[in-house]
């Protein structure tokens, strides 16, 4: 079976550099992933599961900032300005900075979006164009609209 699939023999590889061949065994690939072949996962030996979760000892970064953020931003500052660096270091060690201001994914600022290329900003506000309202109310205006069919 694997011999067969031209994705796990190479094949695609090989024929990467051929353009008409490689167009042809992309074309020729099973659409349905389920129907191709795949590799087992592989059970992984790990004989000591307590070593792994017992390494890092430190902080992870939180994902937006809190009230308890802007207290310890007020104590960083001020080692930073009684020129106590390398404790600033070990501060900012034990009380990571967050990853962001507000933890949205999805969000860009419009300072960001300035920065952005032009591409990239009208590629930004044709998405929000492209968004289509969805109103799952409006399918019982339409079909009262419709006229019934009489066979």
């Amino acid at each position: 079976m694997l011999s067969r699939d031209y994705e796990l023999n190479g094949t695609i590889n090989r024929a990467a550099s051929e353009g008409a061949k490689f167009a042809l065994i992309l074309a020729m690939l099973e659409q349905d992933c389920t129907h191709r072949p795949h590799l087992e996962k592989t059970k992984e030996t790990n004989q000591i599961p307590e070593v792994e979760t017992g390494l890092n000892y430190y902080r992870s970064s939180p994902l937006s900032a809190t009230d308890t953020y802007w207290k310890t931003c007020q104590q960083t500052s001020q080692l930073i300005h009684n020129g106590q660096l390398q404790s600033a270091q070990l501060w900012l060690d034990m009380h990571p900075e967050p990853l962001s201001q507000y933890n949205k994914a999805d969000g860009i600022d419009a300072e960001v979006m300035a920065n952005c290329s032009i591409n990239t900003q009208t590629r930004l506000k044709q998405a929000e164009q492209n968004e289509l309202k969805i109103d799952e109310t409006g399918l019982y205006d339409i079909l009262q609209k419709l006229e019934p069919v009489s066979a």
